[in-house]
């Protein structure tokens, strides 16, 4: 859409046409009529179908069917600050219009400068019209879906922040921003640039416009309560879902919005002292800034800026938990949101924080969540979504003796993948994992899998028993009390279930098992073994054959399957 339009000029061309022949997908005239309640409904309608199209201008007293100068009958006395208010308070999400008002022989124009919207907007009695052609349309069915479809692709970061402009954006972030690109290689020269080409460059600011993005990363404060009144985080601490004992709605630019997060964090944050064998102590944070920043720049690079919500940090007793506006995109699920490839909703501003060191272009950050939580010894983080939202889960449990693991194995032959971290951690959990059940664990093959598991055991974190295909890995010796049985504190957090899945793969590939294998297999004591086969035995998935010493368990329906 044009800035300005010359109305004037436009008028001039009434001589040999009708106002109705000149109007386009970003042109409507109206005639303003003698019912002031119905010429508020049309205008309304009329500024609607615009916005949820590309934006134009809506010239109000110009009749539409009328040759010449005559077309014009002007607009009565009205005051365009009320004019913009009743369009605003009309239309939801509220659109904000600008009014410029020309003195015609024939009468008096107003014209209307009707942004680019933020689709679909409808009018306060729930009529949605959108611009096509010259014409104004009901939004219906597959436009309608069309329309949100297209919205979504837009990147509401690189369009221009409404009633934003450069007076708005505050020194103090802008030179805070030029030493961190000045820190990094990559972005030194762009640091050197005076402040009007350096906001060019990044086009975060251009011609007396400022991009969302810009005024997100160096708004004042008053800029950003004015253009952006949904950039909001709330921070609270709760003792419950629904009693909280500390609350912050912050509406701050983005790196002091950082601060402030990274303040709350530390100021809650404890301590868990362990010593692992030869090494000096060791202090585990049950609440990691790095980790809760990577969530949370998340959180802000890719959120839905076409909702009109709130980001959430909330702080329970055993969780922190991270809310966005807006659900996964491109494919995205909480399933396979670490192995994803990156997906930016809003590039601009993913671009701007990546020039500025604060995330990386290729979808690290959810690794670096999983690595440094799975490397406390806490319980995986867990992403929830729907339609209008993500929400990830940060435990602050933590298991000392998993994060001792993680820490010899680290000062004795280098850092853990995700993926090895994962493979422990499910061992942790579940007491052994196989060859089978480990690639249930990863986006990997059984053969691909068959590597990380035997590599795991030369570095001498994991034993392992049987052969083949159901060979079980445990912990070795040194880190024998994460297994059942063990005394490890997760020897009750799914073992059971996850040792009669093992059970049963060796039954079916072996054929048969004795109690003493069982407990090579699996880590279980002999009573324990006894108890899991007794489960298995009355869902009928498994038989015993023999007595006493000849005793040993069969899969059900063995004889059937092998012919005997």
């Amino acid at each position: 859409m044009q800035k300005t339009l010359d109305v004037r000029r436009l008028l001039r061309r009434l001589e040999g046409a009708t106002a109705g022949s000149l109007e386009s997908e970003t042109l409507e005239f109206k005639r303003w009529d003698g019912d002031s309640r119905s010429m508020w409904r049309k205008v309304r309608e009329s500024v609607v179908a615009l916005a949820n199209q590309s934006g134009g201008y809506l010239v109000l007293g110009v009749e539409d069917r009328t040759v010449g100068r005559g077309a014009i009958s002007g607009v009565p006395d009205i005051d365009l600050g009320e004019l913009v208010r009743k369009v605003h308070d009309g239309t939801d999400p509220g659109i904000l219009v600008e009014a410029e008002e020309l003195e015609e022989p024939e009468g008096r124009v107003v014209a209307l400068r009707v942004p680019r919207g933020i689709p679909p907007h409808t009018t306060r009695e729930g009529v949605a019209k959108i611009r096509i052609g010259a014409e104004s349309k009901p939004l219906t069915g597959h436009a309608l879906a069309e329309l949100m479809n297209r919205s979504r692709r837009r990147d509401l970061t690189a369009e221009p922040a409404a009633e934003a402009g450069p007076e708005d954006l505050d020194p103090a972030q802008l030179e805070r921003m030029r030493a961190a690109l000045a820190g990094r290689e990559a972005t030194r020269h762009v640091a050197a640039l005076v402040d009007e080409d350096l906001l060019r460059e990044l086009e975060l600011a251009r011609d007396g416009e400022v991009a969302r993005a810009g005024l997100l990363l160096l708004g004042t404060r008053a800029g950003l309560r004015r253009s952006l009144p949904d950039h909001e985080l709330i921070i609270s601490r709760r003792s419950s879902r629904t009693e909280y004992d500390h609350r912050e709605n912050l509406r701050l630019p983005l790196l002091e919005l950082l601060d402030e997060a990274r303040r709350f964090i530390e100021a809650n944050a404890s301590l868990t002292v362990i010593q692992p064998p030869g090494f000096e102590e060791l202090e585990i944070p049950d609440l990691s800034w790095r980790t809760a920043r990577e969530g949370l720049l998340n959180a802000l690079a890719h959120r839905d800026y076409f909702l009109s919500q709130s980001i959430h940090m909330d702080l329970l007793p055993d969780r922190l938990e991270i809310t966005s506006p807006g659900g996964f995109i491109e494919g995205v699920t909480p399933e396979n949101v670490l192995w994803h490839p990156s997906a930016r909703r809003n590039p601009l501003l993913a671009e701007a924080l990546e020039k500025l060191g604060l995330v990386n272009r290729s979808g690290f950050g959810v690794k670096r969540i999983y690595e440094e939580t799975l490397a406390a010894g806490k319980d995986p983080p867990q992403y929830e979504a729907g339609l209008s939202f993500v929400k990830l889960t940060l435990p602050t449990a933590v298991n000392p003796a998993f994060a001792g693991l993680v820490h010899a194995a680290r000062r004795s032959g280098g850092a853990l993948a995700v993926e090895e971290l994962i493979l422990l951690r499910g061992i942790a959990r579940n007491g052994a994992l196989t060859r089978r059940s480990a690639a249930e664990l990863l986006p990997l093959s059984e053969e691909q899998t068959a590597e990380r598991l035997p590599a795991l055991r030369e570095r001498g974190l994991l034993d392992a028993a049987g052969r083949g295909r159901s060979t079980a890995y445990r912990f070795a010796e040194p880190f024998a009390e994460l297994n059942p049985g063990r005394g490890g504190a997760d020897a009750r957090s799914g073992g059971a279930p996850a040792a009669r899945r093992l059970i049963l793969e060796a039954l079916r590939e072996r054929g048969r098992l004795t109690n003493a294998e069982i407990r090579e297999l699996t880590g279980l004591s002999r009573t324990q073994v006894l108890r899991a086969m007794g489960e298995l035995r009355r869902a009928g998935e498994a038989e015993v054959r023999g007595r006493r010493r000849g005793a040993h368990y069969v899969a059900a329906g063995a004889e059937e399957r092998n012919g005997i």
